[in-house]
């Protein structure tokens, strides 16, 4: 049989046959803002990587590196040439595409709840990339130095640095297209990168990046903090309180990084307000030391957080002389100032350790 096909009758099929729900006869689909997302069918997928983008009609798989079109995705998947990719698509029928949720319906209809697999890839990878870059940038690992954050734990929690230079050039290199996909997320917008010439701390969970946070490093800055704008923020450091019965609660993440180099199970709120889903993160502790800025409004999200925490609450007393527990680190007598004060509310000194 002759396989040749004109080019608009490719065409044609390409228009009838939209790519979400051709795939959605051999893959389970989900709505991911205005994707779809699901397990590859071409490597052992655990985690969802495959990505279906309607607005261009193309695939892409995060964990294999490959993707292509909907003619591509069939060639793979029944493992034939292009000519019977052209024929086995012309016999799908349209009303057969039923594994597809209500495939008529607007992908922008649907709620976006959590940030999707696809995302999360986007921000480990960006956070690999602030990783490296923070070794080529001496002043910056000299300032952290300064505020007491070692190597090691710059090593430990992938802590970066965003020149403003790499992002867009590495998603590039992958072949991802950084003006669809990373302007979701805020990672890139009309001004190049979000956290440009920042500090970004990442929050991992499993090895995966889930939300990323800027701190500034220059004085034109005016935010001392910046959040990832596409993600709700999470309660920071919430693997390293796993199984420990007295937590540590503090406001920003340069505080938590000092209490956890300190040793101490402890987690950032990014504020002084709470969530409902945070407040079940912290179900477990038996015991919460709050842990806020010295200042009046420091002192008094303290007491509000105590009201949240009720009996389990202790209110680790004013910081002496300096802002915050980083401040106080950068002291040298800080972290025995800091066990007395402590102790003060009843923490025993390396019971968590």
């Amino acid at each position: 049989m002759d396989t040749r096909r004109s080019r608009d009758e490719i065409e044609a099929l390409r228009a009838n046959h939209p790519i979400e729900q051709v795939i959605a006869r051999y893959v389970e689909l989900r709505p991911s803002g205005r994707r779809w997302v699901g397990r590859c069918p071409f490597h052992e997928d655990r985690m969802p990587s495959l990505v279906v983008y309607p607005h261009n009609q193309s695939w892409y798989c995060f964990g294999c590196d490959v993707g292509g079109d909907v003619f591509t995705f069939i060639q793979r998947i029944e493992n034939v040439s292009f000519g019977d990719a052209l024929r086995r698509l012309s016999q799908i029928v349209e009303s057969s595409n039923s594994r597809i949720v209500k495939a008529t319906q607007r992908l922008d209809d649907y709620p976006t709840t959590r940030l999707s697999d696809e995302a999360t890839v986007l921000l480990t990878a960006a956070t690999e990339v602030y990783h490296a870059a923070i070794f080529t940038q001496p002043s910056v690992l000299e300032y952290l130095v300064k505020r007491r954050i070692d190597l090691d734990m710059i090593r430990r929690h992938r802590i970066g640095y965003a020149t403003g230079n790499d992002l867009a050039r590495y998603f590039r290199f992958r072949g991802w297209d950084p003006a669809d996909i990373a302007n979701d997320l805020g990672l890139l917008g009309p001004r190049g990168e979000y956290f440009r010439q920042r500090i970004v701390i990442p929050e991992l969970r499993e090895g995966r990046a889930i939300y990323l946070v800027g701190r500034a490093t220059q004085q034109y800055q005016r935010a001392k903090y910046l959040g990832l704008p596409g993600a709700l923020k999470p309660l920071y450091g919430l693997e390293t309180i796993k199984q420990a019965k007295d937590v540590f609660v503090c406001e920003g993440p340069m505080d938590w990084l000092t209490l956890v180099q300190w040793g101490y199970p402890a987690v950032a709120l990014l504020g002084s307000h709470l969530k409902a889903e945070q407040i079940s993160a912290l179900a477990d502790a038996e015991r919460i030391f709050i842990v806020t800025d010295s200042d009046a409004p420091g002192r008094k999200s303290a007491r509000q957080l105590a009201e949240t925490f009720g009996k389990r609450a202790r209110i680790v007393p004013p910081l002496p002389n300096v802002k915050d527990v980083n401040e106080l680190a950068r002291h040298p007598e800080g972290h025995r100032i800091f066990i007395q004060l402590a102790s003060r509310v009843g923490y025993e000194s390396g019971k968590e350790k």
